[in-house]
């Protein structure tokens, strides 16, 4: 059986045209949700989200894809983490240029936080605009450069992701990686542009965000869970990470929350 021949401009109308046909979430959102450990995720130029893989919005706490679209980072993590998400996206959109292998913090679904290897791309409508972006994550696990050249720090991270609820200090963490207070803060600097101190704080302070977002728990409880010497404790951090209090904080989401869904219901009313 011989196959017909095209010529080139027969060639691009077909893949137009094949293309055009499919369904959507046929390509990216089912082949990345085959790969274990790696989603992806669709913005628009508001940061918006457009799209994305069922892992990554699972990973985000929502049970379906449809769900996350029309929100942005701010509704699922503390501004300290948003911020920083934010940024990257304008530095996308705004030059059109990617960002390759970026090691970020992101939220994990029992309050602590994973590193995550992110790598963003701006999307282009047909005259050549930025219109959006399209990202990709994976979870940095044992076999990654990052964790192979220092095991210690893997470790490390282990340990703080199991035990931040505790009372913790940096040489605890030190001990257990096997090294020198001095070598462990140098090596978290090195490869992640932060103290162990600050990952120690910023591992609870996402865990008490995320306490404040989705439950009614007392906030000297709230401080206790998450390992804050007392409320105080955790009052002072969140005044000097994100610039408000944890009882604004819970009500200023929860106005947040009050205005999507709102939001929504007139667009679907429409």
């Amino acid at each position: 059986m011989s196959l017909p021949c095209h010529n080139g401009d027969n060639k691009v109308t077909a893949r137009s045209k094949f293309f055009a046909s499919l369904q959507p979430g046929q390509l990216l959102e089912s082949l990345f949700d085959a790969i274990p450990g790696v989603s992806y995720f669709v913005k628009d130029r508001e940061c918006r989200f457009m799209g994305g893989s069922l892992s990554f919005a699972k990973a985000m706490g929502e049970s379906t894809v449809e769900a996350l679209i029309g929100n942005t980072d701010y509704n699922y993590s503390p501004d300290f983490l948003a911020d920083a998400f934010y940024a990257d996206d304008q530095l996308v959109m705004s030059e059109g240029k990617a960002i390759f292998g970026k090691v970020e913090l992101v939220p994990s679904a029992d309050g602590s936080l994973d590193w995550l290897c992110t790598t963003k791309i701006p999307l282009f409508d047909i005259e050549g605009a930025v219109v959006g972006l399209a990202g990709v994550s994976h979870i940095i696990r044992d076999s990654d450069t990052v964790y192979s050249d220092h095991p210690e720090i893997r470790r490390i991270v282990d340990f703080v992701r199991k035990h931040y609820r505790n009372k913790l200090s940096i040489s605890d963490m030190a001990n257990e990686g096997g090294i020198s207070v001095s070598t462990q803060e140098r090596l978290f600097r090195k490869l992640f542009g932060l103290t162990p101190l600050m990952y120690l704080q910023k591992t609870r302070l996402n865990a008490a965000c995320v306490m404040l977002r989705k439950t009614d728990i007392g906030l000297a409880r709230i401080a206790v869970e998450c390992g804050f010497n007392d409320q105080t404790s955790m009052t002072r951090l969140f005044r000097l990470e994100l610039k408000i209090t944890p009882l604004k904080y819970r009500r200023r989401f929860s106005s947040a929350k009050l205005s999507h869904r709102k939001s929504s219901k007139n667009i679907y009313n429409s």
